[in-house]
């Protein structure tokens, strides 16, 4: 009878903090879209507002369980985002026509190389299909990371996509979230403080 009180109490521990964990990622958008409504209500407009809206939400992930998604690797296969776990991972949300995405890729390249014999991964993922990615990699070559696709709509409804690509992660060992940000600077010559956040946060997370 204790026995079965014990695992019933652990069941219902488990589901809670499942549930908890994941609530911050399943009601992000919808934390947006109030705020900025709440914005306009008071005749505010700015994108440079909504941009902070979005800044705050994004800093409220922050010790959350990063979602345990499935995606499909470039190379073919799948990846599930726990398979990382162990790891410090650094998640880059991109496409191949985004400016700042490109701008990122050299400190992304530098970073993984620096740490390739380290507990340390570089996840990539996009919407844009494996035909656009391979045309996009035979000009520029690819960027350190474990590449990876996903179909937009899972994108939207599974990760916290707000008002802007870049959007970056930094996942402690555990898969949850040390910070996330959206990057706006498209100037591939102004990317150093870029690479030196990434830095830091990897290597005081090792």
């Amino acid at each position: 009878m204790r026995l079965k009180v014990a695992i019933s109490f652990i069941l219902i521990l488990f589901i809670s903090n499942t549930y908890s964990q994941s609530e911050c990622f399943q009601n992000c958008r919808q934390r947006s879209i109030n705020e900025w409504e709440k914005l306009q209500a008071r005749g505010v407009t700015s994108t440079d507002s909504a941009l902070s809206c979005d800044a705050k939400i994004l800093s409220d992930l922050k010790g959350c369980a990063f979602p345990e998604v499935e995606l499909n690797k470039f190379e073919g296969g799948t990846l599930n985002i726990k398979e990382l776990k162990g790891n410090v991972v650094f998640v880059h949300f991109w496409f191949t026509t985004c400016a700042t995405c490109i701008a990122e890729m050299p400190a992304i390249s530098k970073l993984a190389e620096e740490n390739k014999n380290k507990n340390v991964k570089f996840l990539a993922i996009t919407f844009n299909s494996k035909k656009t990615l391979e045309t996009f990699f035979n000009k520029r070559g690819q960027f350190g990371s474990i590449q990876t696709i996903l179909d937009q709509k899972m994108l939207e409804s599974s990760f916290c996509l707000l008002s802007g690509y870049p959007m970056n992660f930094v996942l402690d060992k555990n898969g949850k979230v040390l910070d996330a940000w959206i990057e706006e600077n498209p100037d591939h010559t102004k990317q150093e403080e870029f690479y030196k956040k990434i830095k830091v946060l990897i290597d005081s997370n090792l």
